[in-house]
């Protein structure tokens, strides 16, 4: 008897092994979850300072000078909350600036995204995880007081703004935009411990 309860005791433990190679499934399971919270602050208050920054600046200078203003603040304001093993940063297909290109890893949750909006379903942050990090994804969607700049140019966009994009971003392929359409991702990337 002794015997067989010995073996059932080394099947079992052999089992739970096997069938958990980590020995702690529990905290994979937690880990997007931790991410994905992690993601949402650091957007949260990147966004936040964006969004109040430029609408202080468009008060201030107006469109033309808001223009200036992220050309030359918009990615040192993205990257500011960044730290030690995690980057900050905003990618899309039709990019003003050419460093928010999307990868070809970005351009697979692109693609995902263009599919759900598509489909009208709602578009959720995601986290992937790929090589020795954590690669956290949430859709921007085109927002009305974004296409003064983003928009048609001469409907929503002013005309006399067009000369000033040019100048500043020559290779610009971010107009001609409606509300609700998907502008870009957020694209925070933790490394793993």
């Amino acid at each position: 008897m002794k015997k067989i309860s010995f073996c059932l005791v080394i099947i079992l433990f052999v089992t739970a092994c096997i069938s958990n190679p980590t020995g702690n499934n529990r905290q994979n399971e937690e880990e997007p979850a931790t991410y994905i919270s992690k993601g949402d602050s650091i957007v949260k208050i990147t966004f936040d300072t964006l969004r109040n920054t430029l609408v202080k600046t468009i008060g201030e200078k107006g469109l033309a000078g808001a223009l200036r203003f992220c050309n030359m603040e918009a990615l040192p304001i993205t990257t500011s909350y960044a730290s030690e093993g995690i980057t900050v940063g905003r990618v899309s297909d039709k990019n003003r600036n050419s460093k928010n290109g999307l990868s070809d890893f970005d351009k697979i949750e692109w693609e995902k995204y263009t599919i759900l909006l598509a489909n009208k379903d709602s578009l959720k942050p995601v986290v992937v995880s790929r090589n020795k990090e954590f690669h956290y994804y949430k859709p921007i969607l085109m927002q009305s007081m974004c296409l003064n700049c983003h928009g048609t140019p001469g409907n929503e966009m002013p005309i006399d703004l067009l000369p000033v994009i040019d100048s500043l971003y020559p290779t610009d392929q971010a107009k001609g935009y409606k509300a609700g359409d998907l502008r870009g991702m957020w694209h925070v990337v933790f490394a793993k411990k």
